[in-house]
């Protein structure tokens, strides 16, 4: 009898725990705008840039890893990124529970608020870095958090190479 009620019990428990844990979104996902939106909006008070309308945002580690292996060894750890009007983020990852995972989309829409500046704010591409980085830890920091990424890494990650040869050398590293 001891027995029959330990199977039943093991039986019970393995039904109670037997989903999977699973990702919020599966690939090619669009994220809603009642996520987006006010992320949104605490973006554009920080950047002081009013967006016109949101970002398309899609869940898609097939789409984000096809981009970045076409964009070289310096972009081989992205985790998401904003290009031409959209943040693609990594589906296998996100989840709207973790801010860590929510840092890398606020970062990639402080990007999309970027492009609506004008393109003299920055000496070089790799200048833009500097405010997404900053705010993201902001935004991390006022939840609670460390920060994504020290200062010092910032700083270096935004430096603009002085000339052809030095994108080559840091490409490298």
């Amino acid at each position: 009898m001891k027995i029959i009620i330990l199977l039943a019990l093991v039986s019970a428990l393995s039904l109670g725990f037997s989903q999977q844990a699973k990702a919020d979104y599966e690939d090619g996902d669009i994220i809603p705008a009642s996520v987006i939106a006010p992320l949104m909006s605490w973006v554009e008070a920080q950047t002081g840039v009013r967006v016109p309308t949101l970002p398309r945002v899609v869940a898609s580690h097939s789409r984000l890893s096809e981009i970045v292996s076409r964009m070289g060894r310096i972009s081989g750890r992205a985790r998401a990124l904003y290009i031409g009007g959209s943040v693609i983020l990594d589906d296998r990852s996100f989840d709207v529970e973790d801010d860590t995972q929510v840092s890398l989309l606020v970062h990639e829409l402080v990007h999309y608020a970027q492009s609506f500046k004008s393109r003299s704010a920055w000496a070089c591409a790799q200048g833009k870095e500097v405010e997404a980085y900053t705010l993201q830890n902001q935004w991390l920091e006022a939840r609670g958090h460390s920060p994504f990424v020290r200062a010092s890494w910032i700083n270096r990650m935004a430096a603009c190479p002085a000339s052809p040869s030095a994108v080559a050398l840091a490409s490298a590293d």
